[in-house]
């Protein structure tokens, strides 16, 4: 971090520390745009993507991908903030404004980012404090024993395909380190993050918990438990250790995160008494 705060200190052309303070954003991440909210920095944005939570009466401007330039135009914003990936169009967004892309794929590079988002928006010591407790919070506590915990994306099992898995490496993976348990996928995934139901028992997972961007109807966990029905030789159903977090914004990446490992923390601590129980 000390390289980012030093940069602005000293601009480079298109840095963000180059642009006036005036200037009004476009945001077209959800993560970014959770975290300008989260700094206080609600009323430098002009612009939001359309995956991002609504924003008083803010316009949509499609995603970092597939930016709608028109309205970005005309939402008035000068800066235009996208998160790094392959594909950003950054020539076409230069031409209706300051494109800066940030790096969000460790939490190394988020904290740099929230300080980068601080100096853009005004808010450098909110950006300090939350860089600091994201960089404490998101910090691994496993020590390699305890339950081998897989985290799925979305509602109940789809047979037909298998389950959409949390990388090791990812930022979500990372909150289940910082929750205190081991990732049942030890060796990196090749290709798209899913495992076919054959793959799922040859891994056979102590917990495997759903990740669910949605509200709760009160009968979440049930679905998400019975979609695993009759596995033979998976653990997680013959032991009933099969849980699931509801939260609309349980995928998001930004400050969000934090309160993921708390809720990990309690969801997997409560189904590894189960799971002591069964042994």
């Amino acid at each position: 971090m000390a390289g980012v705060l030093s940069g602005f200190l000293s601009p480079a052309p298109g840095d963000p520390a180059a642009l006036p303070r005036s200037q009004r954003l476009a945001s077209l991440a959800p993560c970014l745009t959770h975290t300008l909210l989260a700094l206080g920095g609600e009323d430098r944005l002009a612009l939001i993507s359309d995956y991002c939570p609504p924003v008083r009466e803010l316009p949509r401007g499609g995603t970092a991908l597939s930016p709608d330039l028109e309205r970005v135009m005309r939402s008035g914003a000068g800066v235009i903030l996208a998160r790094a990936a392959a594909g950003v169009p950054v020539d076409a967004i230069r031409r209706v404004g300051t494109p800066v892309v940030l790096p969000w794929s460790s939490v190394e590079e988020m904290c740099d980012s929230v300080l980068q988002l601080g100096e853009l928006s005004g808010c450098n010591e909110s950006a300090q404090t939350l860089a600091r407790e994201l960089k404490e919070g998101l910090a691994p506590t496993a020590d390699g024993s305890g339950p081998k915990v897989l985290l799925v994306i979305g509602g109940p099992l789809d047979r037909s395909g298998g389950p959409w898995v949390i990388r090791e490496s990812s930022l979500h993976g990372q909150t289940l380190k910082a929750a205190g348990f081991r990732n049942a996928l030890e060796q990196p995934l090749t290709g798209a993050p899913q495992l076919s139901l054959e793959a799922l028992v040859q891994l056979n997972p102590d917990i495997i918990i759903h990740l669910v961007p949605a509200e709760d109807d009160g009968n979440g966990l049930d679905s998400v438990r019975e979609s695993y029905s009759g596995i033979p030789g998976l653990t997680a159903w013959e032991r009933k250790t099969i849980g699931a977090i509801h939260d609309p914004g349980v995928l998001d990446e930004g400050p969000g995160l934090l309160e993921l490992v708390t809720g990990l923390r309690q969801e997997i601590q409560r189904l590894s008494d189960r799971l002591e129980e069964a042994r």
